[in-house]
């Protein structure tokens, strides 16, 4: 028992520590090359032929916040049965920041232009610190050069309206994104009459940079609160994008720890997902297809055999669901009612928003069931719609077995979002065991 706590304190601490440094989707992703790369992964590049070996590991990134990165069986090729699929999103709801972003208000205040990505809790994000992050294409030697950037924590905040100004507050107020939720960066320098809001963002970016030649950006305003244990027995953890990097972060331990046998294992790890997936990034684009042909091709197998190793394939595709909120039971279903440090959520769907069903449910159950790793299930209230996820996205690209799984949390979308210690753990080792098969 105390082996299984201290493992469980090091995971969570590793969490915490990739939650705070994946303030964006290309955050995250660089994050996870660097810590393949240290495991002894190999990059490859989508504009070149791959030469693959049995019992290697390799990963391909597309766009800078998308990877599939996949690990072959030491095994002859005539032996591999298919693929293991792992598959997460590295994106999480937040303020994406316009072109030509500075506003001058009241010849005072600068505040920064910002439109809405994803299906945020908005009133959550006002009173706290935030900054800026994402990516900035640069000209370096005449060639375009992408690099991440993060300006300094509490950059900026959105200051709520005073309650004696907003009676209605705390009963049903519409929050006007355009112009509710745009964050103050600064105050204009009363000494220079002439002073301009334009330009000063690209300044603080030239300054972190170390260069003035900024082409672009794709750059988003968030949270740059830590995450933090929480409750009487630290069984509690708060964070920003618990949803879905954690199930990320399990997803990447668990392809590190298991070794595949006659599956080639497959993290996909999916941009965009909050927005729809619709992008050459994303779940519903060519990503996920393409590099499946490229491993058989590495691998020197034609598609018929590609096809054959589709039909024996199996998909968790991992994205957290709604805890039993514990004020609020009544949302949730009366019979599915997953909880808190309760273990992993098998989640279905009768429209078919899950991948879940009967055989699919019947490998995680027995998966779950032999390893002693808990499992408890989820299904919407019948009366509340709920949301959808990238697996059924995914298999349109190639069509296999697949089931829904994820993390129980509460305050999902939130700015700032709550999930339980106990169940990364048994993720990340759900992961590995299927890795391993």
């Amino acid at each position: 028992m105390e082996l299984e706590m201290e493992m469980t304190q090091e995971v969570i601490q590793e969490l915490m520590a990739f939650l705070d440094s994946s303030l964006t989707s290309y955050h995250a992703v660089e994050g996870i090359q660097n810590a393949l790369l240290q495991e002894g992964f190999t990059a490859l590049s989508e504009k070149k032929h791959w030469a693959l070996e049995k019992g290697g590991s390799y990963f391909v990134t597309r766009n800078g916040s998308s990877v599939l990165a996949f690990r072959l069986p030491n095994c002859e090729i005539s032996q591999i049965k298919g693929f293991h699929v792992y598959a997460a999103h590295s994106d999480s709801p937040a303020l994406k920041v316009k072109e030509n972003p500075e506003l001058d208000r009241e010849g005072v205040y600068v505040s920064i232009n910002t439109e809405l990505y994803g299906s945020m809790f908005l009133s959550t994000w006002f009173d706290r610190p935030l900054t800026i992050a994402g990516r900035v294409c640069v000209e370096e030697a005449g060639e375009i050069v992408t690099k991440t950037v993060r300006l300094k924590d509490n950059l900026c905040m959105i200051p709520s309206l005073a309650i004696h100004m907003n009676r209605d507050v705390n009963k049903s107020t519409a929050f006007s994104p355009q112009r509710d939720l745009l964050p103050l960066l600064t105050m204009m320098d009363p000494a220079h009459r002439d002073s301009t809001a334009k330009g000063i963002l690209r300044a603080l970016l030239a300054d972190a940079l170390g260069t003035q030649e900024i082409l672009s950006y794709d750059l988003y305003v968030e949270n740059c609160e830590k995450a933090v244990l929480a409750g009487a027995k630290d069984e509690f953890i708060m964070t920003p994008r618990y949803d879905d990097l954690a199930c990320v972060f399990a997803g990447l331990k668990g392809l590190v720890k298991g070794k595949p046998s006659q599956y080639i294992d497959v993290l996909a790890v999916f941009d965009n997902e909050e927005v729809g997936s619709l992008t050459r990034q994303g779940a519903d684009s060519t990503f996920f297809r393409d590099t499946l042909e490229n491993i058989a091709d590495g691998l020197g197998v034609d598609s018929r055999i590609l096809r054959t190793w589709a039909a024996d394939s199996m998909m968790l595709s991992a994205d957290n669901g709604h805890a039993c909120h514990p004020n609020q039971g009544g949302k949730a279903d009366l019979t599915n009612r997953p909880y808190l440090n309760g273990g992993v959520v098998l989640k279905y769907h009768g429209g078919q928003q899950y991948a879940t069903d009967a055989c699919s449910a019947a490998y995680v159950r027995k998966l779950c069931r032999e390893n002693g790793i808990a499992l408890q299930t989820y299904a919407n209230h019948s009366d509340i719609p709920g949301g959808r996820t990238l697996g059924n996205l995914v298999m349109a690209q190639v069509s296999m077995a697949a089931a829904d799984i994820g993390l129980p949390q509460l305050a999902m979308h939130s700015a700032y979002e709550t999930g339980g210690t106990k169940d990364i753990a048994a993720l990340a080792r759900l992961a590995a065991l299927f890795f391993a098969q």
